[in-house]
């Protein structure tokens, strides 16, 4: 089915499953709005709904945050912003229908169904997001806690803190020390994911508080320390000698005033190298990548990012094979060492080793991982 023939079915049936529930819902007219829903409260608020399309692979929904059209140079994906409220997502696999705050999405997002293969607190299990479940969604707007944290936290530093009169729940505040020294603040709500506080980032601002309410914690890092997005690791146990942006450096107890923290220099492997060609070769999506280890590196998609560990692979059998054991990464990138073929394996699809098959099996097997469907072209997560 084509892609726009699609949403227009996901979009009906999300509809139809809003009227069963006695929600109201209308429609924008034209093509013009960055929502494609308006949903109406109980208590009377408006929430304006992007409707996705989720699909279920190896356990999880998945479903982008993104919108895509295409011009003279490929693919262009955007984030909604604050174009959107929440998100409505069905899948036609499980049959049932998602809502989730916008301030939980970044370019991607997965609803975990089955239980992962490797144990993990950050899961976003799908059954706490189903529509009966999430209706009416309670914790919309977590503007206000992040903004009253990050004020009840600057008043115990020694100065004085100006926030906007003309808007209650205002992001832009001011901090002056007792010396006169002028901080111009963003405060942004953060979330948890794959082990990493996530935010969408201001343009404008100096500085930026980040309020996790997971954590129950204040985040603070300079504007120079990122160029159009940063995240901070939660999990440090397995990053070694790589660095991560841990979390713990950006408490606000550790850096205030903020730093620029900077980052390690690494001299990236060969096959790292190689990797990085391949994705500008391939015109695959994304805005930058940064190396933060010999194997390791950092894509930045918009808002979001993700780690990708590249290894050697060895054919065996007529298996290709790789080794992940003891490595903390989102993603795993392997070279077909015969051909000129990159694969892409998510983390959560293996323990600690993974074989992709190359050459047709004897017998027929429906847990037969083929290393066609996993190329670099077809998995990447974006």
């Amino acid at each position: 089915m084509e892609p726009h023939r699609r949403g227009d079915l996901t979009e009906q049936i999300v509809i139809t499953e809003l009227k069963k529930r006695d929600i109201s819902v209308s429609t924008p007219v034209g093509n013009n709005e960055r929502y494609d829903l308006v949903l109406e409260k109980p208590d009377g608020e408006l929430l304006r709904a992007q409707v996705k399309t989720g699909r279920l692979k190896d356990g999880v929904v998945r479903f982008k945050g993104v919108s895509q059209h295409t011009n003279s140079s490929g693919h262009v994906y955007k984030q909604y912003g604050d174009g959107v409220d929440c998100f409505l997502v069905h899948c036609g696999e499980t049959e049932e229908t998602y809502l989730v705050d916008s301030e939980e999405v970044g370019t991607s997002m997965h609803l975990r169904i089955d239980p992962p293969t490797q144990k993990t607190n950050q899961i976003n299990w799908a059954e706490n997001y189903r529509l009966d479940q999430q209706w009416p969604p309670s914790n919309h707007n977590r503007h206000a806690p992040a903004v009253s944290a990050a004020i009840d936290t600057l008043e115990s530093v020694e100065g004085s803190v100006y926030v906007d009169p003309t808007r209650e729940d205002s992001r832009n505040l001011l901090f002056v020390d007792t010396d006169g020294e002028t901080y111009q603040i963003r405060v942004e709500t953060g979330w948890i994911v794959d082990g990493r506080v996530r935010f969408t980032p201001s343009e404008t601002a100096e500085y930026h508080l980040i309020y996790c309410d997971d954590l129950d914690d204040l985040l603070s890092v300079h504007s120079d320390e990122f160029d159009e997005s940063i995240s901070f690791r939660v999990d440090t146990k397995n990053t070694r000698n790589i660095r991560s942006n841990p979390a713990e450096e950006y408490r606000f107890e550790n850096n205030w005033p903020p730093v620029v923290v900077g980052s390690s220099p690494t001299d990236p492997t060969p096959e790292l190298t190689q990797f990085i060609s391949r994705l500008e070769e391939g015109q695959m999506a994304y805005d930058r990548v940064e190396c933060d280890g010999e194997k390791t590196a950092e894509v930045y998609c918009e808002e979001s990012g993700f780690r990708v560990r590249v290894e050697p692979a060895w054919i065996e059998e007529g298996l290709l094979r790789f080794n992940a054991s003891g490595n903390n990464a989102e993603y795993y990138a392997f070279k077909n060492p015969e051909k000129e073929e990159w694969n892409l394996v998510s983390d959560d699809s293996f323990e600690n080793s993974v074989s992709l098959r190359i050459e047709p099996p004897e017998k027929e097997d429906s847990r037969i991982n083929f290393a066609e469907d996993y190329l670099l072209e077809k998995s990447w997560p974006v």
